[in-house]
C-alpha cells in the first residue's frame, strides 16, 4: 500500500443561508463555516476543480464561487523580520562578528599607533 499525495485546491464557496450546506459535502472536504459572513471554505482534488465550480455555480443557493490562491503565496517567512538571527546559525554570527570587531580594534591601534608616531617625527 503506497501513500500517494492529492493535490488539493480550496474553494469560498459564498451562501445566501447555510440551510443547504449538508448538501454541498459531496461536492468535497468541509473545512470551515462561517455563520456570520455565510461562507464555506470546501476542499477539493485540483484536476476536479473546475468540474466541481461548474457543478456548484449551478446551485440555487450559492452567490459565488471564489478559488483560493494560498497555493500562490510564498510561505517561507524566512526574512520577513529583519536583522534576525537563525537560532541554528546564532553561534556562527556570533563569533563571525566577535572576529570582525576584533579585527576592527586592532586595525584602529595600528593607525592610532601610526598617527602618533608621525606626531612625534
Amino acid at each position: 500500500m503506497d501513500f500517494e499525495m492529492v493535490e488539493r485546491q480550496a474553494l469560498i464557496i459564498w451562501v445566501y443561508t447555510l440551510k443547504h450546506v449538508k448538501n454541498l459535502r459531496k461536492y468535497g472536504y468541509i473545512h470551515y463555516t462561517s455563520k456570520k459572513s455565510k461562507y464555506i471554505v470546501m476542499y477539493v482534488d485540483k484536476q476536479q476543480a473546475p468540474s466541481v465550480i461548474k457543478q456548484l455555480n449551478q446551485l440555487h443557493f450559492i452567490r459565488q464561487v471564489d478559488v483560493s490562491h494560498r497555493d500562490e503565496i510564498d510561505m517561507t517567512f524566512k526574512d520577513a523580520i529583519p536583522n534576525r538571527i537563525d537560532p541554528n546559525q546564532r553561534k556562527e554570527v556570533e563569533t563571525q562578528s566577535e572576529d570582525f570587531l576584533h579585527n576592527l580594534a586592532q586595525s584602529l591601534e595600528i593607525s592610532k599607533k601610526q598617527s602618533h608616531k608621525e606626531e612625534t617625527v
